[in-house]
């Protein structure tokens, strides 16, 4: 019985990197906006505590992320690509209060939320009401 497991397992392994690695030389990107949901949208506020750029897969930077400190507790917030957010003149940094209204999700059981818009000094919209992001550009981006 264990030997059928995992050969299970590697044969889900093994089809699951077949299947990524298919979809990347079509050109094809995972994005966290498949991930939202219309049905759980909400405003979470607090304080940043911190920002990262987590790296995509071809080295350059994905989406800022920033991790917020909330009366609820912490979430991480999934912001816009930091090129994007530099040309439009959104900068974010540690100690700053924003309000960032987006879907909440939990991945693994720790929360994040991918905003639809981020408020600070100013409002900044980021995704659609169906969680498209307002960078994307073609289906490369589709939101399901």
């Amino acid at each position: 019985m264990k030997k059928v497991s995992l050969n299970f397992a590697i044969g889900l392994f093994v089809l699951a990197l077949t299947v990524s690695l298919t979809w990347a030389q079509r050109g094809g990107r995972l994005h966290y906006s498949t991930l939202f949901n219309p049905q759980t949208v909400g405003a979470v506020s607090g304080e940043v505590v911190r920002v990262d750029y987590p790296p995509a897969g071809s080295g350059t930077d994905y989406c800022t992320q920033v991790l917020l400190k909330t009366p609820q507790g912490i979430i991480t917030a999934i912001l816009a690509p930091k090129g994007f957010m530099e040309e439009k003149g959104l900068a974010i940094a540690a100690k700053d209060q924003v309000t960032v209204t987006g879907s909440v999700i939990s991945i693994i059981n720790k929360p994040f939320i991918l905003a639809t818009e981020v408020t600070g000094d100013r409002t900044m919209k980021l995704r659609e009401a169906s969680g498209r992001p307002v960078w994307a550009q073609g289906d490369d981006w589709h939101v399901r």
